[in-house]
């Protein structure tokens, strides 16, 4: 159960809500699917997992039916028989039709009592979600969304005129891979507080900038007017212009104008703090207490309106106008957010008019549609990945890597046609890309350079230059290609899987990681889930350099491995077709251990290792992803990535993906209809990941919150005599 904290600090009272409380629900319902879900618990599993016998020191008889007390092992149990891991091959299986209803219902019910991670998603079938037409929605329930580390940077901007000095980032994400801003994951805890405190105290303290001269109090640069003339001392203050310096703060902190009763209660912390004669200092807490308000650093989508039968609530006109800025940027939007305020953001036509502005809009900033992209293909971990300088001295430079594939995928989003399959497999690339403008022109137009330059090697150095190629060799170029995107060498690399920061994000320090990469095929495009890895099982390749990895990778074909390695390694294997520096190659060097034993001198004394080359087999498997026409043998990377860009289901998939990023949640069955329906808006727009978003952001599952089953903790106020 979550509290509310109070946090105190001199003449300040800042509350914050947190989350609210999940529901219990009990397999003693009288219902069917949860008496054959007791039924195949008791008739499958007892056997190994019982009072007598517990395989794994999991036991599973004495299961709570009460799904809130034991939701640890219910979700164990459904992932276990959703991914056919359990009941073992050599026991007798689970009727079909009676495995689907147990895993349905299952998955209902722990949804219900646990808020899954986003790369803990995939957890609906897909079947279910795009199988048959859905004819209605269901909706969120009612939710405060803390502000992610992007948006408060975009808040201290709005209320700092774009300044950011003196204010330190008071939230963290996630370490997990994936998504990383979802709506119940985050709190504002004890620590983030105390740096909320120190950053309101320095944001105001330069709104309210000033020097005296000739006795006046003068404004500084980026200070705002109003504030500085509430600093000088020896001036009480008018209640008018404390009320004008309150309505201030709030239009830049919340977006919106105070209300009467919110106005009077900020006076009378003012008045609290005044006490002492200190006014200039009693204006700034008042201020600074705005700053700390739970809606300033909460996304309230509490819904305000009536509800209708159904008990949906629409989402107030400005929580729709944060929601849509927050989606697609760091800010709110001015535009969208005006249109709120006065009253023309009450339909979803308006709505959408104004998600296609904002995106249509050049001069209008969106993070939020790259950063999507990063963490859907995560390729901008590369610089995390620790490397071994190169043996043949081609520079590695991860940042210049991730700054190519940015760039690709902003060129892919610009034209904004089939956007997926040309993410997938398009032949161009940007390669070492920079710009600069070039002064020597009146028009001062914007060209390209190289990003990283190999610097020319030292004409007095007795040694060999330290780089004898540049990041353009790693792309498979001799030179830098002037004109960009650049074609890429025939036969090499497609699209963003084969781009070199990708292949380096999922690689590990010395070595490709295919178990990973193939993993991220299966979650990420086929839509499925692979279990982590059991605690105590130590994953680990043999060193046995001798050998090439695909055949050092045959450990994960014992029969304990294997029941989750068949889903992954056959899809990361043709990605053996790089090295994990990202280059292309047709053979794999390894150690000629017969070789290196003759490699010594006259005395015996060895010389070192010998390697030779061997030619690689690329070839991979798609296999379980759920539709037939994707199945099959593949000869290499190339191969695969076409294949999967003509699939249905790939892009049903990647539509799946995109709903959890800006609905910051994973799907629920009853977001059908939102999935199909943005599914059918990027197929009738030629591909238009633009259109997919207008869908997503302008449904019943973005649009409409249900009627909380547990009061929904309103957002307190601070200020006044709190």
């Amino acid at each position: 159960m979550h509290t509310l904290r109070r946090v105190s600090s001199p003449g300040l009272l800042a509350v914050w809500c947190l989350l609210t409380l999940a529901q219990r629900t009990s397999l003693a319902a009288e219902d069917v699917p949860a008496k054959l879900t007791k039924q195949v618990i008791q008739t499958h599993c007892v056997k190994c997992h019982g009072p007598n016998k517990q395989e794994g020191e999991v036991r599973l008889d004495d299961l709570s039916s009460e799904l809130g007390r034991d939701v640890a092992r219910w979700t164990r149990v459904l992932d276990q028989l959703r991914e056919g891991v359990m009941p073992p091959e050599k026991e007798p299986r689970i009727d079909g039709t009676k495995l689907d209803t147990v895993v349905d219902w299952l998955s209902e019910q722990v949804n219900r009592q646990t808020y899954r991670l986003p790369n803990q998603g995939n957890l609906i079938p897909h079947q279910l979600l795009f199988g048959k037409s859905a004819t209605s929605n269901g909706t969120a329930p009612a939710r405060v969304w803390r502000l992610s580390p992007d948006c408060y940077n975009g808040f201290v901007r709005d209320v700092h005129r774009g300044r950011s000095d003196g204010v330190v980032q008071p939230f963290s994400v996630i370490p997990e891979r994936g998504i990383k801003d979802f709506a119940a994951l985050y709190t504002i805890d004890e620590p983030s507080t105390e740096i909320l405190l120190r950053n309101a105290q320095a944001i105001v303290e330069g709104q309210s900038a000033h020097e005296f001269k000739d006795g006046k109090v003068r404004s500084k640069n980026d200070t705002i007017g109003e504030f500085v003339a509430l600093m000088d001392p020896a001036i009480e203050p008018a209640r008018n212009q404390l009320e004008s310096a309150v309505q201030s703060q709030f239009r830049m902190a919340i977006g919106r104008k105070a209300e009467a009763q919110e106005v009077e209660r900020f006076l009378a912390l003012y008045d609290k703090c005044a006490k002492d004669g200190d006014r200039p200092a009693a204006v700034k807490i008042m201020l600074q207490a705005v700053l700390l308000r739970t809606d300033a650093m909460y996304r309230s989508e509490l819904g305000t309106t009536e509800p209708d039968g159904t008990g949906q609530r629409r989402l107030a006109p400005l929580e729709i106008a944060r929601a849509v800025s927050l989606a697609l940027g760091d800010r709110r939007e001015s535009g969208i957010t005006q249109a709120a305020a006065t009253g023309q953001l009450t339909s979803k036509d308006q709505v959408a008019t104004h998600v296609r502005r904002i995106l249509d809009d050049l001069k209008i900033q969106k993070p939020g549609l790259l950063r999507f992209f990063r963490e859907y293909f995560e390729y901008h971990r590369a610089p995390d990945i620790f490397k071994d300088k190169p043996t043949d001295k081609i520079k590695h430079v991860p940042h210049v890597l991730v700054s190519d594939t940015d760039r690709l995928v902003l060129h892919v989003l610009q034209n904004d046609k089939d956007v997926l399959r040309e993410l997938l497999t398009t032949p161009l690339s940007f390669v070492n890309y920079n710009t600069k403008v070039d002064k020597s022109k009146p028009e001062r137009p914007t060209v390209g350079v190289p990003f990283d330059v190999v610097p020319p090697p030292d004409p007095k150095s007795k040694n060999k230059p330290e780089w004898l190629a540049g990041v353009d060799a790693v792309y498979g170029f001799q030179e830098w290609p002037k004109e960009q995107p650049a074609r890429l060498p025939e036969g090499t690399r497609l699209g963003v899987l084969m781009q070199p920061s990708w292949l380096v994000a999922w690689s590990t320090n010395f070595d490709n990681d295919v178990v990973r990469r193939g993993r991220w095929i299966r979650e990420r495009l086929l839509g499925g889930t692979v279990p982590d890895l059991p605690i105590g099982v130590v994953a680990q390749v043999p060193d046995e350099k001798h050998r090439t990895f695909r055949d050092r990778l045959t450990v994960t074909r014992e029969a304990k491995c294997w029941k989750c390695h068949q889903q992954m390694d056959e899809l990361g294997l043709p990605f053996e077709n790089f090295d994990h520096y990202g280059r292309f190659r047709s053979t794999e060097t390894v150690l000629d251990l017969e070789a290196t034993e003759q490699n010594v001198d006259k005395k015996g004394k060895p010389l070192g290792p010998v390697t030779r080359e061997v030619t690689l087999d690329t070839a991979g498997l798609i296999a379980h992803s759920g539709d037939e026409r994707l199945d099959g043998h593949i000869a290499d990377p190339r191969e695969m990535l076409r294949r999967l860009a003509d699939s249905d289901r790939v892009r049903q998939v990647f539509v799946r993906h995109a709903f959890r990023y800006y609905l910051g949640r994973n799907e629920t069955l009853a977001d059908a209809r939102t999935l199909q329906d943005a599914d059918l808006a990027y197929v009738r727009s030629g591909g238009s990941f633009k259109a997919m978003i207008v869908s997503l952001l302008t449904s019943d599952s973005f649009l409409l919150r249900s009627r909380p089953t547990q009061a929904v903790p309103q957002l307190p106020s601070t200020g006044g005599n709190q």
